[in-house]
């Protein structure tokens, strides 16, 4: 028994790097640094939307000041459920041999009861909301394909 617990313990106390912590790298090793695909991502937003199907009072305030006068574009119960599948983000080289970041648009993206229920401009903020502009309500799915790519300088 002791003899294999000898046996595991042994290696790790003889590699420095084991008790070596992180350490930086300078730029030219960084670039050399190569991974698998990225990273993959699958989100699932549910906002302001308890599992019971309730809906509380929310809002959701933008306030502007134009000419000393403030008035406020009111949001009221933004939520809803919103699940998105296939968004990746991976570091690529491009032809010209210049490094840049790629965000992949999402494969797929579906939406129940996202939006709002009203959206007004009102000069107090947590006042009730007497004259709505409009409503917006998305059910419904989505396929998209691309990327976003990202260079820094």
């Amino acid at each position: 028994m002791r003899l294999r617990l000898l046996a595991l313990i042994l290696p790790a106390l003889l590699c420095r790097a084991a008790w070596a912590g992180p350490q930086p790298l300078a730029d030219e090793e960084l670039a050399q640094v190569r991974g698998a695909d990225g990273i993959s991502f699958a989100v699932r937003l549910q906002l302001n939307r308890p599992n019971d199907g309730s809906i509380g009072d929310s809002r959701l305030t933008i306030g502007q000041t134009v000419d000393g006068r403030t008035t406020y574009t009111v949001l009221k119960n933004v939520g809803g459920l919103i699940q998105m599948v296939g968004l990746n983000i991976s570091p690529q080289t491009a032809a010209d041999g210049t490094n840049y970041l790629a965000l992949t648009l999402p494969a797929y993206t579906r939406f129940t009861d996202a939006g709002f229920e009203s959206i007004s401009v009102q000069a107090d903020p947590r006042a009730p909301v007497t004259q709505s502009l409009g409503q917006v309500t998305l059910n419904g799915d989505l396929q998209m394909q691309g990327q976003l790519r990202l260079w820094s300088h």
